[in-house]
């Protein structure tokens, strides 16, 4: 199998991860959303700073483990896999946003 050269996807990754923390949090602090997985609502409800640290480590993790792997064959379709569910996670996010303001729920009044 070939190997791809994924490094500009891990670090699209990593902008994926933190992005999808900031609109979940946006999302539970503005009551559009609930947490459905019950160990990062723990870790959310215990504390914020926690809650984006865990959100950036493991992308970390997956480039550090990429770094020591990447000569493995099943190493880049697990990247490319983790790449496309961030992706799919924030489409869902921007989703609910634009519902969000289209429903007045969410409004970006500056005045």
């Amino acid at each position: 199998m070939k190997t791809w050269n994924l490094k500009a996807l891990l670090y699209g990754l990593l902008l994926l991860s933190f992005a999808d923390a900031a609109f979940t949090d946006l999302g539970l602090r503005l009551g559009l959303i609930e947490e459905m997985n019950p160990l990062v609502k723990e870790i959310y409800n215990w504390h914020i700073a926690a809650f984006y640290g865990l959100k950036i480590v493991l992308p970390l993790l997956l480039i550090v483990i990429f770094y020591q792997l990447k000569s493995k064959a099943w190493i880049n379709p697990c990247i490319l896999l983790a790449v496309l569910l961030y992706f799919i996670v924030n489409m869902y996010h921007l989703i609910w946003i634009y519902y969000g303001i289209a429903s007045g729920q969410l409004s970006f009044d500056l005045f």
